[in-house]
C-alpha cells in the first residue's frame, strides 16, 4: 500500500505538471499584433449587455462603454433588462434618453411558448435581434471594460478575418481581501490556460464577460439553437460552435488593452453557489481533452485531501504520498500564477499565493463534487439548471 501511493501520486503530479507546463508553453507562443484600421474600413459594432438586478453595477459599466475612444457613430450599446427586480431598467433608461447610442430593451424571454432552459442567453438574443452591426461584442453589467476594448476588437476582425474573438477578465481589486485574493489568482491563472487553449486550438475557453463574434456567421449557425439544454455555459458551447464550423478564424486579445474588469464575490457563500454555476456545464462538453483536463484537477485536489485525512489515522503510510502530491500541484500552480502576475501586472496578489492554493485544493474538490451530485442550484432569485 505505501509503494502504490507513492506511485499512484507521483502518476497523478506528473500528469497535472505536465498539463501545466504545456499551458504555459502554448501561451509563451502565443502573440498579439497591434494593427490600425483605415478610417473607411472601421465596422459598426454592436455591445449587448444582459443586465438582472445589477443597479450597484450597470452605471460604472455603461460610463465605461460611453467613454470609448472608437468613432460614436460606428457602434451602439443594447442593455437589455432580464427582468429585473430592482431599479436597473430605471437607471439605463435614464442614460438612454441623453445617449444616442444607447438602447434600453427588455427580454422577450417569457413572451416565448417553450421552457426557458437559460434567461440570460434569451436576453443576449434579443439584443442581437435588434443590433445593427457587424460584429456583436459581449461583456457583463458587473464588468468594466478598457477605453480601446472596441477598437481592439475591431482592429482583429479586420485584421486576421477573424469570426470568434476571446478577451481577458480579471477580478476587481479595489477591496483585496483573501477572499478577494483567491479570485484573482484563479481567474488570471485562467487567463493564461484560456489563451494556451486558443493558441493550441484544443481545451478551448471562453468567459462571456469578453467575448467578440461575427452576426452573420452567428445567424447562419443557427445562433443558440443548438446548445445543450443548460443554464450556464453559453459561452463555452459558442466558441465550441464557431470553431467546430470555422476553426481558423478564433483568435484570444493577449493584451492589456483588451482586459475586462469584473467584480469579486464577498462572501463565501455565493462564491461557491458561482463556482457551481460554472461547473455545473462540464459534463455536457464534447472535447475530451478539456475533460481530461479537468478530470485531473478534480482527482488530484480530491487525492490531496483524502491522503491528508489518512496521514492523520496512518502518518508513516500515507504521508509521504500526501506530500508528493501537494508539491508537484504547489510547484505546477507557483509555475502558472507566476506568469499569470508577470502579464496581467497583479504583482499584489503574491502574498496570497500559499494560502490561495490550498484554498484551491478545497474548493475544486468541493465544487466538483457538488455540480456532480447537485446540479441544480439558485441564480438571481431562479432555480436552474
Amino acid at each position: 500500500m505505501f509503494f502504490g501511493g507513492i506511485v499512484l501520486s507521483f502518476v497523478l503530479g506528473l500528469s497535472y505538471l505536465y498539463i501545466i507546463v504545456s499551458y504555459l508553453k502554448n501561451w509563451r507562443y502565443l502573440k498579439f499584433v497591434p494593427s490600425k484600421n483605415n478610417l473607411e474600413n472601421i465596422p459598426f459594432i454592436s455591445v449587448v449587455v444582459a443586465a438582472r438586478d445589477e443597479e450597484k453595477n450597470i452605471i460604472h459599466c455603461i460610463q465605461s462603454l460611453l467613454n470609448q475612444d472608437y468613432p460614436i457613430d460606428k457602434f451602439e450599446i443594447l442593455i437589455v433588462d432580464d427582468f429585473s427586480t430592482d431599479n436597473t431598467a430605471e437607471l439605463v433608461k435614464k442614460f438612454e434618453t441623453s445617449e444616442t447610442n444607447l438602447k434600453y430593451l427588455s427580454s422577450t424571454a417569457k413572451r416565448h411558448e417553450k421552457i426557458v432552459v437559460s434567461y440570460k442567453r434569451e436576453a443576449i438574443q434579443t439584443g442581437i435581434n435588434a443590433s445593427k452591426g457587424q460584429y456583436i461584442l459581449l461583456t457583463d453589467a458587473d464588468c468594466i471594460v478598457p477605453p480601446s476594448w472596441i477598437t481592439t476588437f475591431s482592429e482583429q476582425f479586420i485584421k486576421e478575418d477573424c469570426v470568434f474573438i476571446g478577451g481577458p477578465v480579471v477580478i476587481s481589486d479595489e477591496k483585496p481581501s483573501l477572499l478577494t485574493s483567491f479570485q484573482g489568482l484563479d481567474m488570471i491563472g485562467m487567463m493564461v490556460i484560456t489563451g494556451a487553449g486558443y493558441q493550441s486550438g484544443n481545451q478551448l475557453l471562453a468567459n462571456g464577460a469578453n467575448m467578440g463574434f461575427s452576426k452573420q456567421v452567428f445567424n447562419e449557425l443557427g445562433a443558440y439553437t443548438q446548445f445543450p439544454n443548460k443554464a450556464s455555459g453559453d459561452d463555452m458551447f459558442l466558441l465550441h460552435h464557431f470553431h467546430h464550423h470555422h476553426p481558423k478564424s478564433i483568435r484570444f486579445l493577449k493584451t492589456l488593452s483588451a482586459v475586462v474588469v469584473t467584480q469579486p464575490e464577498y462572501a463565501i457563500k455565493s462564491l461557491l453557489r458561482q463556482r457551481i454555476r460554472w461547473a455545473s456545464k462540464n459534463n455536457a462538453y464534447k472535447e475530451m481533452k478539456i475533460n481530461f483536463s479537468l478530470s485531473v484537477l478534480f482527482m488530484v485536489s480530491l487525492t490531496i485531501i483524502i491522503l491528508g485525512v489518512l496521514s492523520i489515522l496512518h502518518t508513516s503510510i500515507f504521508f509521504p504520498g500526501f506530500c508528493v502530491l501537494y508539491i508537484f500541484k504547489m510547484f505546477s500552480d507557483y509555475l502558472l500564477q507566476r506568469e499569470a502576475i508577470r502579464f496581467f501586472n497583479k504583482r499584489t496578489l503574491e502574498k496570497y499565493f500559499f494560502l490561495s492554493q490550498n484554498i484551491h485544493t478545497l474548493y475544486i474538490a468541493w465544487v466538483g463534487i457538488m455540480a456532480s451530485l447537485f446540479p441544480f442550484y439558485y441564480w438571481k432569485g431562479r432555480k436552474v439548471r
